[in-house]
């Protein structure tokens, strides 16, 4: 368990390294907590009268989209924070596959987050703004 929770951070800490790096709002603290936690109710459920993981890893699916939603914004035609929504959702089902010892899985998601947030930027209309 303690490994899980250790691999769980670490991946979160990666994730929010860059969006830190790149001033966003949700960074380090945020995204590692994202993770942790899903990875904790992951952990837990078996536990609990016999849960399964499949339904918690449902709920946290739910509670981060809901989470995400307060952080998009619209301003005039301009919509912001999506990208970082999505980010954390993402970054929940990482927590999810470390809490089930999904551990490759895990670490291919997170590759995959940073090249989506490093590399497609660039595609963005043409600038990596």
């Amino acid at each position: 368990m303690l490994l899980k929770i250790i691999i769980s951070l670490v991946l979160g800490l990666v994730i929010g390294l860059e969006r830190e790096q790149h001033g966003k709002a949700v960074g380090v603290r945020t995204v590692s907590l994202i993770t942790l936690g899903a990875t904790l109710f992951c952990l837990m459920s078996p536990n609990i009268l016999g849960g399964d993981n499949a339904r918690i890893v449902a709920q946290v699916v739910s509670g981060i989209g809901f989470l995400g939603a307060g952080i998009i914004f619209k301003n005039g035609d301009e919509i912001h924070g999506l990208t970082t929504a999505t980010t954390i959702w993402t970054t929940a089902a990482v927590g999810c596959l470390v809490g089930v010892g999904m551990y490759p899985e895990a670490v291919i998601g997170t590759i995959a987050i940073l090249i989506v947030n490093i590399v497609f930027k660039y595609f963005k209309n043409g600038n990596s703004n």
